[in-house]
């Protein structure tokens, strides 16, 4: 298994469709939902079985070498089973769509990046088979509550917070920000980099640490803080359609004049990178304590599969040490395997121990509940 040299290359147009559900439950038109296939250019394995995968196509795309990790991650089982793995490389927020797209004539085998907040979807719509991995064990156990009902279905293999992104040295950047009220009252909103919620999983992930911190903690209704921060954001042009946009955005402004919704493990690939220790990122405080939202990615495999064993043999394959290791440095997420011991890099970071998961409070059946509506209402805030 190797990818192309380019990312860009070889990639196919679906045609444009429309779907009145998708994963997060609300209609949408999905224009030109592009996905790159990746074929094994080794010679085929006896007997010729392959392995179409699903995953999100920022997969494993920042660490050392893009190919190198794809080569340890896919190669290694492609040599141990003698199957061809066939990946095809979907934007984020299309890969449940196109499950839904496909439910009738299914398309892929496996897929990789449905999250805990559309695991509930995925499973409600009949696009996942049901599994449990044998290294479930190993997982840490808070990510198998979190998913709820999906964990019988999904199995998490990363996960981290998301973080504010500051510049922690210069004295005329963004005032450091520990809780959504200050980003009103210092007057931040301005640098406030945020990603739309119905393009992007990290602006969804932001929407939900939002309510949970305003419903949960402070007892009072989410819109206020949109209604007060929107005007600002949008006017200044703040709101992007991916993570990546947004973060390019970021680096462009030099992180001086920025602050950024992304991930808290931010810092820790600067210092791999030698890339300096001037950002922070931070959750958010209430009374003394932190708590932040947790992102967690999973695997799944797709209901009409025909290699049921093979499934299952990847799906406990990608929880042990060959890709569990792999992924701190190229994902730039927690490993979901409790066992592995992380990079030096990551001891930059702060302690995860300290940090309270909003995700307790808003659990993966309200968020597959409300979501619809949540996003409807920030759709009518947006304007």
């Amino acid at each position: 298994m190797n990818p192309t040299g380019e990312r860009g290359s070889g990639r196919l147009r679906l045609k444009p469709y429309e779907k009145k559900l998708i994963a997060i439950g609300f209609a949408v038109i999905i224009a030109a939902a592009g996905f790159t296939v990746y074929f094994n250019e080794n010679t085929p394995h006896a007997g010729g079985n392959s392995l179409v995968i699903y995953v999100y196509d920022s997969f494993l795309a920042y660490g050392p070498s893009y190919q190198e990790a794809y080569s340890t991650v896919f190669g290694t089982f492609e040599k141990q089973y003698g199957v061809n793995i066939v990946l095809k490389n979907i934007s984020a927020a299309y890969l449940l769509p196109t499950l839904l797209a496909q439910k009738s004539n299914p398309q892929a085998d496996l897929v990789i990046g449905l999250t805990e907040a559309n695991g509930m979807e995925a499973i409600h719509d009949g696009v996942l088979q049901e599994f449990s991995s044998t290294a479930d064990p190993y997982i840490n156990s808070s990510l198998l509550a979190d998913m709820g009902p999906a964990a019988s279905y999904l199995t998490p293999y990363e996960y981290s917070y998301l973080g504010i992104d500051f510049n922690k040295s210069n004295p005329s950047g963004p005032v450091f920000v520990p809780s959504f009220p200050d980003l009103l009252s210092q007057g931040n909103l301005s640098s406030l980099i945020i990603e739309n919620p119905t393009q992007s999983d990290t602006g969804q992930e932001f929407l939900l640490w939002e309510i949970s911190y305003y419903e949960y903690l402070m007892k009072e209704n989410w819109t206020a803080w949109w209604n007060a921060s929107m005007p600002v954001i949008s006017s200044n042009g703040n709101i992007y359609q991916s993570w990546g946009s947004a973060f390019n955005q970021f680096e462009s402004n030099g992180t001086t004049r920025s602050l950024l919704v992304s991930y808290l493990t931010d810092p820790a690939y600067n210092y791999y990178f030698g890339y300096g220790n001037y950002t922070g990122s931070t959750v958010t405080q209430y009374n003394g304590k932190e708590y932040g939202w947790r992102t967690i990615y999973n695997i799944g495999i797709v209901n009409g599969s025909s290699k049921l064993s093979i499934d299952r043999k990847f799906i406990n394959y990608f929880l042990n040490s060959t890709v569990q290791d792999a992924l701190p440095t190229n994902e730039w997420m927690f490993p979901a395997n409790s066992t592995v011991v992380l990079p030096v890099s990551f001891s930059v970071l702060p302690n995860q121990s300290n940090i309270v998961p909003l995700n307790n409070y808003l659990n993966a059946l309200a968020i597959y509940r409300e979501l619809p509506t949540w996003i409807q209402e920030w759709l009518d805030l947006y304007g």
